[in-house]
């Protein structure tokens, strides 16, 4: 019997913490408190306990996998016959294989799965020219996480079973992400796969920060910063560490910040192909 329920997430720019909100509103277990693990202090401080009988753990997709650092904490997680739903969030391209990566991850990780969704918001890279899910997550998105957590609501409390989820995934080649040159379906993504994917993309979105005169030093782009790639003395910002999601520039009130698309032909190419992929709405998707 499950009693009550727990909300886990990463979510560096907020669309992610919009939708399990939402859904979190609505599912009708006593609810335990939320585990944030945007941040890397939270992270470094989770065990991997948790105490709900139901856990919704809600992940951005990054070039069509789990974010590496938020990864490492859901490897932590020891489910013990609990029952989770894993929440995938993508800026209106495709969830890719998402919710069966999530999934299986947690089947790994001991727990039962009862119920998954994707959901739209905003992309991280989305702007003026590109506007990739600008103004997602909206009423229509809200009203379908509500109707989800109905649903998960009902299941839960009647006879609970798992759903049925292929556990193949996409590996995301984008033509130079070795050792996967090319998109393909695999059983498993090899180690170093997540921040291979995420390195290999960051010469086509940088971040700029180069008008030091703009900037206030207020701070808010390294309390921001999930992977505490930004010095809170100066400012300086570890490449290495970042992962583009973009809450700097996204948290960054003087416009210090900028997130700046490459002008090589490679990249051009790359971005054409995005606007043509997220021209039409997408749409959520529940599996109950």
């Amino acid at each position: 019997m499950m009693g009550s329920f727990q909300a886990l997430y990463f979510s560096p720019t907020g669309g992610t913490r919009k939708i399990v909100s939402e859904i979190s509103k609505t599912i009708g277990l006593r609810e335990q408190p939320e585990i944030d693990l945007t941040l890397r202090k939270s992270r470094e401080e989770f065990k991997g306990k948790v105490s709900g009988d139901l856990i919704i753990i809600g992940s951005p997709v990054y070039a069509g996998t789990i974010p590496y650092p938020f990864l490492e904490s859901l490897k932590l997680l020891n489910g013990k016959g609990k029952w989770a739903i894993p929440i995938a969030v993508y800026g209106n391209r495709s969830a890719d294989s998402m919710i069966e990566e999530m999934a299986k991850v947690l089947k790994e990780r001991g727990f039962k799965i009862l119920a998954a969704a994707s959901f739209i918001s905003k992309h991280s890279y989305a702007v003026q020219e590109h506007p990739w899910g600008i103004g997602r997550p909206d009423e229509k998105d809200y009203a379908i996480a509500v109707e989800f957590g109905h649903n998960v609501t009902r299941k839960a409390k009647s006879q609970p079973n798992e759903i049925s989820l292929s556990l193949k995934l996409s590996a995301r080649g984008f033509g130079f992400a070795d050792p996967f040159p090319n998109d393909q379906v695999v059983d498993d993504l090899p180690e170093g796969y997540h921040k291979r994917v995420i390195d290999r993309m960051k010469w086509i979105w940088m971040i700029d920060s180069s008008d030091k005169g703009a900037c206030n030093k207020c701070g808010k782009c390294t309390d921001s910063c999930p992977t505490g790639a930004i010095d809170d003395q100066t400012l300086e910002r570890n490449d290495d560490l970042c992962i583009r999601c973009m809450a700097c520039v996204e948290n960054c009130p003087s416009g210090a910040l900028k997130l700046v698309y490459s002008d090589k032909p490679m990249a051009v190419d790359l971005f054409a192909g995005l606007d043509k992929a997220m021209a039409s709405r997408k749409e959520p998707r529940m599996y109950v």
